[in-house]
């Protein structure tokens, strides 16, 4: 019982760095980037999402100004993220009322659904029917309105314990890309390539650190207007 106890705790931790903590390495499951199209100058891309999107506070860019930043296109980023959101709560959050046009909308949930802190939080994981549910309402609401929708998959935490719980979030949003014939990008893959830092995440291996941030935005960046165009 005690080897029990000592190994599942051992699986919580994060792979801690000095100033944070690193990802562990996911399968991409970025996919339809054919789909996209680099948003015209003076475009308006709105991000929904939880914390991931409304990011730290304090210094931290979040990720989805450093984008806008990067692509310097005179496009505008609206952050539409809530700390703890899930995407039924998102859904109720954001579209009871009337939302702003946009040209590009990113659906950013799945970390909160996935409830990836286990019995170490207060959470319990919602049901993937029910995670999709939302996420197709969701899409369905803005393609009515013409808008181009892109998904996002929850980023991989740093424990093997947080991986295991949010990988069939992960590929839920894949299928779904694939059933809505819809683009998804993966922050994992973002993370492989920002080799120069081991610290993309906080030392609560789930949370993006300011390196994460600059990370995920650039590539976002790059996966919207290859080479900057």
């Amino acid at each position: 019982m005690l080897l029990a106890l000592v190994a599942a705790g051992w699986e919580e931790w994060p792979q801690w760095r000095i100033g944070g903590a690193a990802p562990l390495p996911a399968a991409s499951l970025s996919r339809g980037r054919e789909r996209l199209a680099c948003p015209a100058s003076g475009s308006r891309i709105a991000i929904y999402g939880d914390s991931h999107v409304a990011g730290n506070g304090g210094d931290t860019v979040p990720f989805g100004k450093v984008m806008q930043n990067t692509l310097r296109l005179r496009l505008t980023a609206d952050l539409r993220g809530a700390g703890g959101d899930t995407a039924e709560m998102g859904e109720q959050r954001w579209l009871a009322t009337a939302q702003p046009e946009a040209d590009l909308v990113i659906l950013a949930y799945g970390t909160n659904d996935a409830a990836p802190r286990g019995w170490l939080g207060d959470k319990e994981p919602v049901p993937i029917p029910r995670f999709t549910n939302a996420l197709r309402r969701q899409i369905d609401f803005w393609q009515a309105r013409g808008t181009q929708t892109v998904l996002m998959a929850p980023p991989p935490g740093s424990s093997s314990a947080m991986a295991k719980r949010l990988t069939p979030y992960r590929k839920a949003v894949a299928t779904l890309g694939e059933e809505r014939a819809i683009a998804v990008l993966d922050p994992a893959e973002a993370f492989a390539r920002c080799t120069g830092s081991g610290k993309l995440l906080g030392y609560d291996g789930l949370h993006m650190s300011a390196a994460g941030h600059q990370c995920l935005g650039r590539w976002l960046a790059e996966q919207l207007c290859p080479g900057g165009s």
